[in-house]
């Protein structure tokens, strides 16, 4: 790639598929005129830190993507467009420039989405990828603050997929060992941002939080903005049949699959007279109560001290 006019002319600007927002990605700006409620949000990935080192520049892109898509759940709203900053090694071939674009390609045809715009730099490091999505139609009632005593807490499908996934990917033993198949790895290569459903909870859901840093991490960030504590119970944390195999080996436990994040499934609380709403794929795993604690019950109905246990992923 001679230099980054050619990469953005060539790989990024049919990225763009005519929207005449993007203004052919010739201009610093992108330019909107009828956005409705509009929502905003920006994610980094960092190769190394969000993927293992050496992770297919290809599924680094879109990756990168659907998890900044994931945040416009939180709000219900529908995906645009995505600005794209890009800082990538100095060592990079044109076939390195191929793969982001077509990493991009599958994210933005998924979501109906185009690339708007964004910023290309070089430098001796690993790739970093920095996305900004824009959505409309959001609930800006929405957010991390509104949960209330005797909410039910709801999460939107099974925990610690990802996690086990992540593990199969860095570690050589458990990988050569594998219990499943490749499913649990792509949980976390491919992230499924809940955007539907979002829309669809969007107007009976009293706080929505994306899981991305663990479960129990996120639970505790939406108590505390919402000035709350809960009750969990353990048993009804939603485990898929792939990840209950290395609990069943003791391979795993299960605060290792709770604390451990990348679900990017949507936890959310609902006044108990909506529980009627939720779909078949969403389960109910405890309430909000009144106080800051957070009570977190084992199978067997101790409550395990969540003040001596890492709650998930920590970014300092």
């Amino acid at each position: 790639m001679k230099n980054e006019f050619n990469f953005i002319k060539s790989k990024l600007k049919p990225l763009s598929f005519n929207n005449k927002e993007a203004r052919g990605l010739s201009d610093d700006c992108a330019t909107f005129n009828n956005l409705n409620n509009l929502v905003i949000s920006v994610d980094t990935s960092v190769e190394g830190v969000h993927v293992p080192i050496g992770t297919d520049i290809a599924i680094q892109s879109r990756r990168a993507i659907l998890r900044a898509l994931s945040d416009l759940a939180t709000f219900g709203a529908s995906p645009i467009c995505v600005f794209a900053a890009m800082t990538l090694p100095k060592s990079f071939q044109e076939s390195d420039f191929d793969r982001i674009a077509e990493g991009y390609r599958k994210a933005l045809i998924e979501y109906d989405i185009f690339l708007a715009g964004g910023d290309i730099t070089s430098h001796d490091g690993l790739p970093i990828f920095s996305i900004t999505v824009l959505g409309d139609n959001g609930n800006e009632k929405l957010g991390r603050n509104k949960a209330r005593d005797g909410d039910l807490i709801v999460v939107s499908g099974s925990i610690g997929d990802s996690f086990v996934g992540l593990n199969l990917l860095i570690d050589d033993d458990l990988k050569q060992n594998s219990l499943v198949g490749n499913n649990l790895v792509n949980k976390f290569l491919i992230p499924n941002p809940q955007i539907e459903l979002g829309k669809n909870i969007k107007m009976f859901a009293t706080s929505i939080i994306d899981i991305s840093d663990g479960l129990i991490s996120e639970i505790k960030h939406l108590c505390e903005n919402s000035k709350v504590g809960a009750d969990i119970d353990i048993i009804d944390i939603p485990i898929s049949t792939e990840a209950k195999k290395y609990i069943d080996s003791n391979i795993f436990n299960h605060i290792d699959l709770i604390t451990g994040g990348d679900d990017y499934e949507l936890l959310y609380t609902i006044d108990p007279k909506d529980e009627k709403l939720i779909d078949a794929n969403s389960f109910i795993i405890g309430k909000i109560i009144s106080g800051n604690k957070i009570n977190l019950y084992s199978k067997d109905k101790n409550l395990i001290d969540v003040n001596k246990i890492i709650l998930g992923y920590k970014h300092f």
